[in-house]
């Protein structure tokens, strides 16, 4: 069986979801490792029995024998080591977004098309189960014609500086949390958005040991869709509680109400707390919603397996780089709107 060859590069959150998704499939060989971050990516090397020698120059790294790169870096980044990668003639896994900006992200389906050589945007909830099964009942007509919805994330914000700088991440929650709310959206109704109306705030200004927040930690907006449906989205990073998701769908035949952080099959009440929960509670004393097989629940094994497969087969994949590239044109439409207090068509 011929392995295909991947190189990790980032040794953050994300970076550890890639390498455990990676490492449940036997026909992938994880041949390289990059990051800055000695301390930090050691640590994943142990955890993964990473027998290897960390690469810290990602040019350098580029020159190793890979059939495609996992780029789990901040957004800053993105567009400059991503070019890199697809210039080195291989393929590109990103996360989300692809980039601060469209006009970053055009830069890179650019080169990609000029490498010949694929992007595979990682948005991780639409290889989520529960979302897959939210779109499959659309698909059944189960709701009749959609015409109105909601998407909401919130948690009490990233562990990271970076997060919190503009120029670093190109926005704040609504770029961070909204792009997963928007993508899923876009998916779900299967037709483009035509105008955007947004707001945002900073809340809390002081981020403590991240510094001042210079990027918007709420963020509300309405995506009017063209078939009609008009679609709110509601994004915060100053909810306790950990990590909670939420997809509403209306139509004329009925609804879909999606929640898998809060809709759990285990709800948990402890006077002294215990291990785990959910990404970004910080504490599991009193009522909680352990979310059980974390990774698995939010899509990211699904969403690896599947772009190894089109690696291996040439297919295209279902969130490719022209998806992310749409989806962060969205975005800069809403950055816009809640810029200039009005509504704003988006430029595709």
């Amino acid at each position: 069986m011929k392995k295909t060859k991947i190189g990790i590069i980032g040794s953050g959150f994300i970076a550890d979801h890639h390498l455990y998704s990676y490492k449940l499939l036997p026909d992938v060989e994880i041949v390289g490792f990059c990051s800055i971050l000695e301390d930090q990516a050691k640590k994943l090397m142990e955890k993964y029995d990473m027998n290897m020698e960390l690469t810290k120059d990602y040019k350098e790294f580029f020159k190793k024998d890979m059939d495609a790169v996992s780029i789990c870096l901040p957004n800053f980044l993105h567009k400059e080591v991503g070019m890199a990668a697809l210039e080195a003639g291989k393929h590109v896994l990103i996360e989300k977004p692809l980039a601060r900006n469209g006009e970053e992200g055009k830069a890179l389906i650019d080169a990609a098309k000029k490498a010949n050589k694929q992007i595979f945007y990682c948005e991780n909830n639409i290889y989520a189960p529960a979302f897959k099964k939210v779109k499959q009942t659309i698909q059944e007509g189960a709701v009749g014609q959609i015409f109105m919805g909601r998407g909401k994330e919130q948690h009490s914000g990233p562990h990271s500086t970076w997060f919190y700088k503009k120029d670093m991440a190109g926005g704040g929650a609504l770029v961070d949390l909204g792009i997963h709310d928007i993508a899923l959206l876009v998916w779900f109704l299967g037709c483009d958005v035509e105008k955007v109306f947004c707001q945002t705030a900073i809340t809390i200004p002081n981020r403590d040991e991240f510094g001042e927040c210079e990027v918007e930690d709420t963020a509300v907006g309405i995506l009017y869709f063209e078939n009609g449906a008009q679609v709110t989205i509601e994004e915060s990073w100053n909810s306790p509680g950990g990590y909670q998701m939420l997809i509403e769908i209306h139509g004329t035949d009925g609804e879909i109400i999606c929640d898998p952080t809060r809709m759990t099959p285990m709800i948990v009440y402890s006077e002294k707390g215990y291990g785990y929960a959910v990404e970004k509670a910080s504490s599991t004393a009193g009522w909680t919603y352990p979310v059980p097989e974390e990774a698995w629940t939010f899509g990211y094994p699904q969403e690896i397996a599947h772009f190894v497969n089109c690696i291996k087969t040439g297919k295209k994949p279902l969130t490719d780089g022209e998806f992310g590239l749409k989806i962060v044109q969205i975005v800069d439409a809403m950055y816009k709107s809640a810029e200039s207090g009005c509504l704003e068509e988006v430029n595709y």
